[in-house]
């Protein structure tokens, strides 16, 4: 059995095809979408809202607070003092969001709406809102403007931020998650090759080793064996790739991820032996639909489009609970992002319950096939 699994290593090793749908196109594809969200981020930042300042007198503390709030790299607001004309005329040619006017009363205008405009006009209000009443208590109880001003000056925080999970609320996750997960279906062309090099009526090669005097289980224990050293290897390089070079987060639980790539690894071997030994035809129709499988499971699992996997779980959940490559998917993100393991062992064992199904699918089909003749 050593003999054999040594030499089926260095077949799957010099097998051109297989290394590059089970290793380049991934990383390639990985690539190609680190390049895609490099600049998603960079475009929520919040950007200074251009503001026209006009002063007629009166309201110093009002000024004051807006050259405050004008100051530093994380500003609120671009001041520019102007005159009542040149702000119009700032504001009518777009260069600022809008124009506040101190006097009785303070006064704002905008051109139009959107983010920069509501957040002027609730900086305004809120300023409004807290001089009336510092008016009304000063006016009703004079002795305590001391406190009142101390407690103007307190910052509080009345909300805790507390996260909902242990890493990072990410959506680009998904991507290289459900990714991961077409990556270890493909897993199934090494699965591919290891039936075909014991059905007779594949290849050559094939019918040669049924002539031979080893026993067909033992020739493919010793395939699946390498096939499964050699598509564990290259995971885990995918894995490093992404992580090291790619900067994809995967969270602090490293051990259960590597695990959980193993698992993977032979679920997408045995997935690959299964189509190999159910489907009748060409070696091109069965690769086509390990293709086809792979990549429609992982678009369902949001490779493509995120949010489809969510919308998948919520309408049709019978969808995800057949799609290999959303339990994949599930499994790493809730390595990532869960506290516990509850979602995890589902996932887990989803993983295990496919495996089993098409090993002994595949041992099934295998053990009941003969041939009239070689």
């Amino acid at each position: 059995m050593t003999h054999i699994f040594k030499y089926r290593l260095r077949i799957l090793l010099s097998d051109k095809i297989t290394m590059f749908w089970t290793l380049v196109f991934p990383m390639v594809l990985a690539g190609l979408f680190s390049l895609a969200f490099a600049q998603l981020g960079a475009g929520e930042r919040f950007a200074p809202i251009d503001t026209a300042l006009v002063d007629s007198g009166g309201d110093e503390a009002f000024v004051s607070l807006m050259e405050s709030l004008a100051q530093g790299d994380d500003r609120l607001f671009n001041l520019v003092r102007a005159t009542e004309s040149e702000a119009l005329g700032l504001l009518a040619a777009g260069e600022v969001h809008g124009v506040i006017a101190t006097g009785t009363p303070l006064t704002l205008t905008i051109n139009e709406g959107g983010f920069a405009a509501s957040i002027l006009k609730s900086f305004v209000d809120s300023y409004l809102q807290s001089t009336a009443a510092v008016r009304r208590i000063s006016a009703d109880n004079p002795a305590s403007v001391g406190r009142l001003a101390a407690l103007l000056a307190e910052e509080r925080e009345f909300l805790a931020d507390r996260p909902l999970g242990r890493g990072t609320h990410n959506f680009m996750i998904i991507h290289y998650l459900s990714l991961l997960a077409m990556t270890c279906l493909l897993g199934g062309y090494v699965g591919m090759t290891e039936i075909s090099a014991i059905e007779a009526n594949l290849t050559h090669h094939a019918a040669r080793v049924s002539l031979a005097p080893v026993h067909k289980l033992k020739v493919l224990a010793a395939g699946i064996s390498a096939a499964l050293l050699l598509q564990f290897s290259k995971l885990l390089l995918y894995f490093g790739f992404l992580v090291l070079i790619l900067d994809v987060d995967f969270g602090s639980r490293t051990l259960l991820v590597i695990l959980t790539i193993l698992l993977c690894t032979l679920l997408g071997i045995t997935f690959g032996a299964f189509v190999t030994a159910l489907v009748r035809g060409s070696q091109g129709l069965k690769e086509g639909v390990v293709l086809a499988v792979s990549l429609a499971g992982a678009s369902l699992a949001g490779m493509n489009v995120a949010e489809l996997k969510y919308i998948v779980e919520t309408y049709a959940p019978w969808l995800a609970l057949i799609n290999p490559a959303h339990h994949i998917a599930d499994a790493f993100y809730a390595l990532y992002y869960f506290d516990t393991y509850d979602r995890f062992v589902a996932s887990a064992v989803g993983l295990v319950v496919f495996t089993v199904l098409f090993t002994c699918g595949t041992y099934y089909v295998v053990r009941r096939r003969a041939y009239v003749s070689l």
